[in-house]
């Protein structure tokens, strides 16, 4: 969810013009620039974990996982994955990856290649 900033109106400049140092620059940096997926995506193994089915439960499961982990969530949907990938349930492993992916892309992603290095 976006949280934009609309700061009141003060005159014919918002307010928060006046405290705002002119000579930093207040363009936002993107911190998933396109260059850097692609060559991520290109260092990819061949083989991926396959998507799990029904993305609507899974983004169900994701939500009640957030509610009873809170921003912990994530590194605790990844941590499921890595006990199940080592208990070699696979199904498991898949279905938590699924769960982190809704919570953390990046993390999800990282902790998909080191179980596939691992897996040879």
């Amino acid at each position: 969810m976006t949280i934009r900033f609309a700061a009141a109106w003060g005159g014919a400049t918002p307010a928060i013009m006046r405290s705002l140092c002119r000579s930093a620059p207040l363009g936002a940096v993107n911190d998933n620039h396109r260059m850097l997926t692609v060559r991520r995506i290109a260092r990819r193994p061949a083989r991926v974990i396959a998507p799990v089915e029904g993305d609507g439960e899974i983004l169900t499961e994701a939500l009640r996982h957030f509610g009873r982990h809170g921003h912990a969530a994530a590194a605790k949907a990844r941590s499921e994955a890595i006990a199940a990938h080592t208990g070699g349930d696979h199904k498991g492993r898949d279905r938590w990856i699924a769960i982190c992916r809704q919570l953390d892309r990046r993390m999800a992603s990282s902790c998909e290649l080191s179980l596939l290095s691992e897996d040879g």
